[in-house]
């Protein structure tokens, strides 16, 4: 998050009277954590730990930043209020521009900010966390969410996606799970030949049925270009039944007055590189599936596999 989103939300958020900053008594307590241009968020609700996830743990509140320790601090959150509790660290929390110490426990009130320093400016970006309790301020970061999806397609980018991954990997409906890379077959020539407006139609038609065919919108992206990424519950079998559901229905329903697209899909089980939180080489094994694909005549999908490739 910039100092100038920081700037217009405080120039917005003056307009709101010292009625509506008190905590809105319907509003479950939320954490908004910013980090570059990824924003997602977290409902507060008993004690909760906030630290970048291990190996074999995750925290209630994971940050995935190389200055986060792996246990940064608690929320608590008791009735009408909430407070936070600084643990040892090394790099530590600001409140209020203050640094805390270990064991400091702050009382948070709507729109507090708490920001973990990157170190340097040169090393990167602040983690900067939102404390919101009130129904305007929430609906304001909610539009601030909205504003971080890419623009055509209106499906988040990567980094929100591999936020949200990291999240929700441990979580019982991903105990088992495929990643899928989608890619639009000669997407160049759609654009070469019928124009970008086309193009840019097929990429949202694409973006349409990955969208429907999820129960949550954070579990596809557009990764970029013409590639898009997504998480499809279940084991390899029934991941690659909806995957063909899917090819099936961008075929379809790009038949219909527009141009004909066909689409090469390659997947992996997201626990085969042994550790769930490493996307990138999720990410590969899938894509050597997807290589398989084009290198084969294109509109089809393989399954990556122990080392070997199966085709479905």
């Amino acid at each position: 998050m910039t100092d100038n989103n920081r700037d217009n939300t405080e120039i917005i958020l003056d307009g709101i009277g010292a009625a509506e900053q008190d905590r809105s008594p319907d509003i479950i307590p939320t954490l908004f954590v910013c980090q570059g241009r990824t924003i997602t968020e977290y409902r507060l609700m008993g004690r909760q730990e906030m630290g970048r996830p291990a190996y074999d743990s995750a925290p209630d509140i994971p940050v995935f930043d190389r200055f986060v320790s792996r246990k940064h601090g608690f929320f608590d959150t008791e009735v009408g209020e909430s407070f936070y509790t600084a643990a040892e660290t090394t790099n530590g929390i600001l409140y209020k521009g203050q640094l805390l110490t270990p064991g400091d426990r702050v009382s948070l009130k709507d729109g507090d900010e708490l920001i973990i320093p990157s170190g340097s400016v040169s090393e990167g970006q602040s983690v900067i966390l939102i404390y919101v309790c009130t129904e305007a301020r929430l609906d304001l970061w909610h539009e601030f969410k909205q504003a971080s999806k890419d623009k055509l397609t209106g499906l988040y980018g990567r980094d929100s996606f591999t936020v949200w991954w990291y999240q929700n990997c441990r979580k019982k409906d991903y105990s088992e799970a495929v990643l899928f890379i989608l890619d639009l077959d000669d997407f160049k020539q759609i654009n070469d030949q019928k124009g970008h407006n086309e193009g840019d139609a097929a990429l949202r038609l694409v973006a349409d049925q990955l969208r429907h065919a999820v129960r949550y919108e954070y579990q596809v992206c557009r990764w970029g270009g013409d590639e898009f990424v997504g998480i499809i519950p279940g084991n390899t079998v029934e991941a690659g039944n909806r995957l063909k559901e899917i090819s099936k229905r961008i075929e379809k329903y790009s038949s219909y007055g527009g141009t004909p697209v066909s689409v090469s899909i390659g997947y992996v089980d997201v626990k085969l590189p042994g550790n769930l939180y490493d996307m990138a080489g999720i990410l590969e094994l899938a894509d050597k599936a997807l290589y398989k694909v084009k290198s084969s005549g294109k509109r089809g999908i393989v399954c990556y596999k122990s080392g070997k490739k199966k085709e479905n």
